[in-house]
């Protein structure tokens, strides 16, 4: 499977910037021109962003519409490791302390206070919320999305992408 990243340029004020494919669903999501809470295929989705972010009001100007171009690798980007929650970058100060860490600052403070961090997160299996709780796995305690139907659902994923 091909990772896609997406660059974004304002012809109006030059603004510039780089999304995973996970942020430009997000992106899609706040803007409406995808359904929220609804898991979308990523086949589906490499042919549905490109034509949709332009749609998309600039972040700095506001301006429409804004050149896309699909990029293969992002260069150091690789490297950089993502929250499990909203897919943030953690930043590198944090993993200097945390190393495991898979939530960033954030999102780990929501889940501490017992919120769920980020937009809301439907199951696959029944629609109904989700919420992050640890599970083990593989002798590892891991952060995981556990459906909240209490009439046996019981489904849970690793991760929501």
């Amino acid at each position: 499977m091909a990772i896609f990243f997406y660059r974004l340029h304002c012809r109006h004020c030059g603004h510039t910037e780089i999304l995973s494919r996970h942020e430009a669903e997000r992106r899609l999501q706040a803007h409406k021109k995808l359904r929220a809470g609804v898991q979308t295929d990523e086949a589906l989705l490499d042919e549905l962003v490109p034509n949709l972010l332009p749609q998309t009001p600039c972040r700095q100007c506001g301006t429409m519409p804004l050149q896309v171009t699909v990029q293969h690798d992002v260069g150091d980007w690789s490297e950089q490791k993502r929250c499990i929650a909203c897919g943030g970058v953690i930043p590198a100060a944090r993993l200097a302390v945390f190393p495991e860490a898979e939530m960033c600052t954030k999102c780990q403070s929501a889940v501490d206070r017992g919120e769920t961090p980020g937009p809301p997160v439907f199951c696959r299996r029944c629609g109904s919320p989700m919420r992050i709780g640890t599970r083990q796995i593989g002798g590892r305690t891991r952060y995981v999305w556990i459906c909240t139907n209490e009439t046996g659902c019981s489904y849970w994923c690793e991760s929501i992408r």
